[in-house]
Parts: C-alpha cells; structure tokens; sequence
C-alpha cells in the first residue's frame, strides 16, 4: 500500500504541472479592502490592499493605475500630473499595497489597479476598487410657516464608506447642538429666527455643502412710523410718514389713521403744507397673508408763530391823571410765546414787554408777541387819561348852574307873587281859590318867605300852583 503512494505520487506530481497556472494562481495575488469607496469630496481616500507572488522572485516596481482598455500598458499613476501630488503609496516591496489619495473630485470615479512586477513576471489586481465621489446637499422645503415643524436632510449621491458624523450650519454659523449620525435636521415649532441659509458638512472633513434657504414666513410684527426729517415740524413744512414693519412675505397692505380715523393708503403718508390742523396721533396698520398689525401712536407736534394776538383792558379804557390801567396780550403759538413786547403808536421803541402791561398816559398801544418761529403784532386799543382840574372844572359849573336855576326860580316866584297881589285888589273871588290852595301847600320855605313880605294869605296858593304846574310829582 505504502509502495503504491509513492509510485501514484509522480504521476501526480505531472499531472499537476499539465494544467497552466495551477500554482501561480495561488501564489500570484491582489485583495482589496473594501472593493468600492463612496468619498466625500475633497476629502482624502485611503485604498487598503495586499497582495503575493512565489518565493524565488524579486519585486522591481510596484505602482497603480487606472483600468483601462484591454491591451494598453497600464499608466503608473505616481507619473500623472494629475495624480503626482495627490498619491501617496503607503505600501512596501513585499505585501502591503495600500495608497492614500488626497482632495479626491469627480473627475477621480474610476476602478484603480495595483500592479507589480518582478524578476519573473508581472501581476495586476483585477477587478480593483471602484472609486465613487460624492459632494452633499441639503434637502429642504423653500418656506415654512411660523409655529409649524420641518426637517432638512443631508443627501449625498452614494453611501458614505465611513460611517460619518453630519454636523450642521446656519447662517455659515455651526449649530453645535446639531451633531449626530443622524442626516436630518429636525425644527420643531419653527420660529422666524429659524430661517436662513443651511448647509451640512462631516465631523473630520472640511468640505461643506451648498447652502438651501430655509424661508420662515410670519405675520407682521414691530411696525412702527419714521417721520422724514429733522424731528421738528414748522408749520408750512411738507412732512413724510414711513411705516415700517417685520413680515415675511413683506406687507403690501398698509394704512394711515388720524386720531382714529382712516385718512390714507400705502407705506409712504406725506402731507404737504403741514398745519397746526395736522397736529394729532398717527397710526398705521401693516397687512400680509398671515396677519396684521398696528404700530405705536406717534403725535405730530407742528410749531407756528403767535397768532391772534389780542390786547385786553382790565377795566375802562378811560382813566384819571396819576391812576394807571393794565393791558394784558395773548395769543396763540407753539411753543407758548414768551416775549412780549408794548409799543405805543407813531413809537418806534418799545415802551414795555411781558405779557402785562401798566398804561399811564394817554394813546394808542398794541403788543407784539415773539417765539423761535415769528412774531405778530395786535390792533391797538385807545387808553385816555382825563386830569383831575378838568373834573374840578366839571363839577363847579355843575354846581353854578344849578345856583342859577334857583335864583330864577327865587325871581318868577316874586314876580307871581306881585301879579297875584295885584289880583286880589281887583276880584275878591279869587281870595277863596287861592285860601284853598294854600291848605294843600308843601313847601313851608316859599311860604315864609312870601309871608314876611306880602302877608300870609296873599301869594302863596299861586305859588303852590307854579310849582305843581312845572314840577313834575315824584311817584
């Protein structure tokens, strides 16, 4: 049996070496691991393999290439321009072949090839590894309405090889939060802050994807009124009110109100000619799709110079020599006029200022009210001083007039009396009317008087009758 073995152990041996590259197929070899990469681009490529070849020989070159049309020699890669300062061969000369290559684009998806040759032979690895370059992009809905959840999704165009870690941006800003292995980005109760522009990376890699907007969209908020200028307002000045307001999509929709009520349209409210009229609380009111809102009063204060200015006399215009009257002046101005200034007419200098004033003399005077915008001057009032002698004067004619009525009165009472004398001595009759009238006599002066000298029945019934006749009777 023994015999046998050794006899058939020949034969097999031959048998053997009839069939080709029975123990160069085993003992020639190239192992990828992995076969297929998905690369970030711009990142770098470590391509890790292996390979044999039969005791005995000695390796001369060892280099790899891309697979090309079979028949062509294969290019040694570490000669191309393209590749000269990218590949780096991380290998040996006896059965590591690992290469890194580094800023890998697009341009770099082929199936790549490690080749060696040897004192005896050559071998490339067949099929090699597949190299696919992806970038990223972020996968998001162009708007979202405030209050309302959205998630965006980091795609890239095939399976990352490396089991990566996303990382996330707005803004150009790193969310720190925002790190995970998980390739979306979920916003739950979106706020308006949330939207801006998006862009993922992987932790270790410094490629970043294109930025998406993300559009939040909201009713209006912080509205509020500009006013066009300086901030203070003369009366005669045109005047620009500009609302303003916080929105996405932006308001389209705005209107004016004074005090209450509507008095126009648009984002821009100008009034030209402004007047203290104008001079109220304006409001406006800011509309998109999603809501409105009104702004805070703002109160336009015109300025204008005094008007209406007025003098008033406290008291009678008309007074005497060494008293005084005080002339008091108005008007009507923003801010409150403040000088005053009193002229006397056919004066060009002030004979006084503030806002009272004591006439002493006689004339016409009028006030000038002054403010930061203008002046105006009032009508002027007549102020008359009457002197004291001129009273006196008065009062005595008075008082002689009065003497010479009665010294008249003391005259035709005698002259009656000597006419009713002379009556009696001619009609007898006539004694008893006048006795009658002398019962019903009231004044005891014309009496005693008459009596002393004409007796006490002769004239006074007549003269009770003159007095009756041209005096009326007190009621």
């Amino acid at each position: 049996m023994l015999m046998s073995v050794r006899m058939a152990s020949p034969l097999l041996l031959i048998f053997l070496l009839m069939i080709p590259d029975v123990f160069s197929e085993k003992a020639w070899g190239v192992s990828y691991s992995p076969s297929h990469i998905c690369a970030l681009k711009n990142s770098s490529v470590i391509m890790s393999c292996s390979y044999t070849y039969p005791t005995g020989y000695k390796i001369t070159k060892v280099f790899w290439s891309k697979l090309l049309i079979h028949g062509e020699e294969p290019p040694d890669l570490s000669e191309d321009p393209e590749y000269r300062q990218r590949l780096q061969y991380l290998g040996d000369t006896q059965q590591n072949c690992t290469i890194r290559l580094s800023h890998v684009t697009q341009k770099d998806q082929h199936m790549y090839c490690f080749r060696f040759i040897t004192n005896g032979g050559k071998w490339t690895g067949k099929p090699g590894v597949t190299l696919t370059v992806t970038d990223l992009q972020v996968e998001a809905p162009e708007r979202v309405t405030e209050g309302h959840n959205v998630s965006l999704t980091c795609k890239s165009s095939c399976t990352l090889t490396d089991r990566p870690t996303f990382i996330w941006y707005r803004n150009s800003q790193p969310l720190t939060e925002r790190r995970d292995r998980n390739n979306q980005l979920l916003l739950q109760s979106v706020r308006r802050e949330d939207a801006g522009r998006y862009s993922c990376a992987l932790h270790g890699h410094s490629y970043i994807s294109p930025a998406a907007h993300l559009s939040v969209t909201y009713p209006p908020k912080n509205v509020s009124i500009s006013i066009n200028g300086s901030g203070v307002i003369v009366e005669g000045d045109s005047v620009t009110l500009i609302c303003s307001s916080d929105s996405n999509p932006p308001a389209l929709n705005f209107s004016w109100f004074k005090g209450g009520t509507s008095v126009g349209s648009g984002k821009i409210y100008s009034i030209s000619k402004i007047s203290s009229d104008h001079s109220e609380e304006y409001k406006c009111r800011s509309i998109n799709e999603h809501g409105e809102k009104y702004s805070e009063a703002v109160t336009l204060n015109v300025m204008y110079p005094p008007r209406n200015v007025s003098v008033f006399i406290n008291g009678s215009g008309v007074i005497v020599e060494g008293d005084s009257v005080t002339l008091s002046c108005s008007s009507d101005s923003n801010p409150p006029a403040l000088i005053f200034s009193w002229f006397k007419e056919n004066q060009s200098s002030a004979v006084g200022s503030g806002q009272s004033f004591s006439a002493l003399q006689s004339g016409r005077f009028y006030c000038e009210a002054h403010n930061q915008h203008g002046s105006q001057r009032s009508d002027a009032v007549t102020v008359i001083v009457k002197g004291r002698l001129v009273i006196l004067y008065i009062s005595a004619g008075v008082v002689c007039g009065a003497a010479v009525i009665m010294i008249l009165l003391i005259w035709g009472c005698r002259w009656i009396k000597k006419r009713n004398k002379a009556e009696v001595n001619h009609s007898g009759p006539h004694h008893d009317r006048h006795k009658a009238c002398n019962d019903e006599l009231n004044e005891p002066v014309y009496e005693n008087e008459l009596a002393d000298q004409h007796g006490p029945d002769v004239c006074k019934p007549k003269l009770n009758s003159l007095v009756y006749e041209n005096i009326p009777k007190r009621m």
